[in-house]
């Protein structure tokens, strides 16, 4: 992932309020991805509209693990009708592809949970899930 798609992130994160975002170096994500899907397990199938979109994106040639909770309501406010711009546009393949498949009326159908996880054969992921 590049800067630039980390600064996009990170300045929707000053914008909005109850909007967090992390960022570290970490040579293996393999345990914050694994926490992830842990979470996103817990969360899997109970009622009610999910309060926050969750976003994990490792970036291998990076060394970075970027973690961002985006509220739902914000989450209203990118979209633009056609797809969910996350400004993910920069973001590699793996990035493209969690872009290509997220649409706002798709998130709103799914339910808490992982919506969806992508691990390219360069080390990148991504794993989006709601809770």
């Amino acid at each position: 992932m590049t800067r630039a798609s980390l600064a996009g992130i990170l300045v929707a994160a000053v914008l909005a309020a109850g909007c967090l975002v992390e960022v570290e170096k970490v040579d293996n994500p393999r345990a914050a991805f694994a926490t992830a899907r842990a979470e996103a397990a817990h969360v899997q199938g109970r009622p009610g509209k999910p309060g926050h979109l969750e976003v994990l994106v490792y970036d291998r040639a990076e060394g970075q693990l970027v973690r961002a909770s985006l509220p739902m309501w914000l989450v209203h406010k990118a979209d633009d009708g056609d797809e969910l711009d996350l400004d993910f546009d920069e973001g590699g393949e793996a990035a493209k592809k969690v872009r290509d498949r997220l649409s706002l009326k798709d998130i709103e159908k799914a339910g808490r949970g992982i919506l969806v996880e992508v691990e390219e054969e360069d080390g990148d992921q991504v794993l989006v899930w709601l809770r």
